[in-house]
């Protein structure tokens, strides 16, 4: 059975409409990015995504602050902003929100993204396709 999964940013900029392209790289899983406040549609796993900046982080903690409790449990994907450590306020807040997610995935910096023009051209080179690939693997999706 293949999964579902309805990606929301969490701040503009996050980076939702990379993860949604590298979930479903053929754009045939139904994986869909959601407008906020958008309804998930049924048996879809929610994803939220966020940068790793204090900022997105901070904003990524108030998302899941007002999760609707009727609403699954979502996965957490933080977008490293820069190759190098996260800052502590980010760090410090993702683990604040370990108990409300199912996961906590996290995509590395690769400055070949700055140089494309859409999420799927990425793909076309090994270090973005082999980034994809550990997130869907974070996600539990075997390829």
């Amino acid at each position: 059975m293949s999964r579902h999964f309805g990606i929301l940013a969490a701040h503009g900029g996050a980076g939702a409409s990379t993860v949604t392209r590298w979930i479903d790289p053929n754009g045939d899983t139904g994986t869909t990015e959601l407008a906020l406040g958008a309804h998930l549609p049924p048996d879809y796993i929610p994803v939220v995504v966020a940068r790793s900046t204090a900022f997105g982080m901070a904003s990524a903690v108030q998302l899941l602050g007002a999760w609707n409790p009727q609403v699954p449990k979502p996965f957490l994907v933080v977008v490293a902003d820069a190759p190098l450590r996260m800052p502590r306020a980010s760090a410090y807040r993702i683990r604040s929100v370990r108990s409300r997610v199912l996961g906590i995935a996290k995509v590395p910096y690769l400055v070949r993204l700055r140089e494309i023009d859409t999420p799927a051209a990425g793909l076309a080179y090994r270090d973005v396709q082999r980034a994809a690939r550990n997130l869907r693997r974070q996600l539990g999706i075997t390829d």
